[in-house]
């Protein structure tokens, strides 16, 4: 099959080509090489030969921003048969910063690359959303929950799903929406909570915690991949699935694993919930289970001990 995948560089999309790769899939891998301002450029180089390491030459690559119609139009010229729909602003408190470009990437984007399926039809678009657009949620939430997100980034992720949906009623694009929470592993940037912890455990310094009580799904980035790859290429669709561990874990919790995992005399801080983030939990798997054969095999432990091994080996 061919597939082009969007945001390709990126944490997940890097391993999800890897993986089509190993498959025996044409892969066509678009990215802007965007730093976010949260990475220098010669780091997120050293970063990208690491992800692209399993990488063959068969790739097909075009770089350019998903909004830009030209760009787009030249990642549809091997025809693909599916898309897989990465790119995007990939944190809540990123599209917060720089609202006009955040979300005008995140809904452009996809809106974009939807009308070039309309004009050169696909069997299926698989867009990556987020859990954010749940906004406050407990354990059992699932697929076809109230979405009331409450930052940006969960709005436009939403407003990008509807426009997912719309164009599947008005032009009969098949779709696939995945609600991936807290992915973590080897190849991550050093932004996300689960990374800063590290960075501070590895250097005995204080762990800052933002409502230890507050929970997330965190999810080992294999079986992220892994399910994405399930919705995109099962029979099924027109459905959105819920791709996570489907056991979360409370911030204090994680933050004393990692003190655990790294042998580190770090202490604790709990600053109390910050108004970006709602209150999560667990959530429901189970369709992503009985409709794609969907299973997670990474525990929470199991995969800090991998990605601790692979922090000191970077360093």
């Amino acid at each position: 099959m061919r597939i082009l995948v969007t945001g390709a560089y990126g944490f997940i999309g890097s391993r999800i080509v890897e993986r089509l790769l190993e498959m025996g899939h044409h892969v066509t891998a678009m990215d802007n090489k965007e730093t976010y301002g949260v990475i220098t450029s010669e780091e997120l180089k050293k970063l990208y030969r690491w992800r692209q390491r399993n990488w063959t030459k068969e790739v097909y690559r075009q770089e350019g921003d998903v909004t830009d119609s030209n760009a787009v139009l030249s990642a549809f010229r091997p025809k693909p048969d599916y898309v897989i729909h990465l790119a995007s602003y990939p944190r809540a408190k990123l599209v917060n910063n720089d609202p006009w470009i955040g979300v005008q990437n995140v809904i452009g984007g996809t809106v974009n690359l939807l009308w070039h399926c309309q004009h050169m039809p696909v069997k299926k678009f698989v867009f990556i959303s987020s859990s954010m657009i749940y906004g406050h949620f407990s354990d059992g939430t699932k697929e076809d929950a109230i979405t009331k997100p409450n930052n940006l980034y969960g709005e436009a992720k939403l407003t990008a799903e509807r426009f997912v949906k719309h164009y599947h009623q008005q032009h009969g694009i098949n779709y696939a929406i995945v609600r991936p929470s807290g992915v973590y592993g080897p190849g991550d940037m050093e932004d996300r909570v689960l990374s800063k912890f590290f960075q501070k455990a590895m250097y005995n310094e204080t762990l800052t915690v933002h409502d230890g009580d507050n929970k997330v799904d965190f999810t080992y980035i294999n079986d992220t991949a892994d399910g994405i790859i399930r919705a995109t290429l099962s029979e099924v669709s027109n459905k959105s699935f819920n791709i996570t561990a489907g056991n979360s874990v409370s911030l204090r919790n994680a933050a004393e694993k990692i003190i655990a995992v790294t042998g580190s005399e770090s202490d604790i801080v709990d600053t109390g919930a910050h108004k970006l983030y709602p209150r999560r939990g667990t959530l429901d798997i189970n369709r992503a289970k009985d409709l794609l054969g969907y299973q997670p095999k990474t525990s929470f432990d199991e995969g800090l001990e991998k990605y601790y091994e692979w922090l000191q080996n970077k360093i």
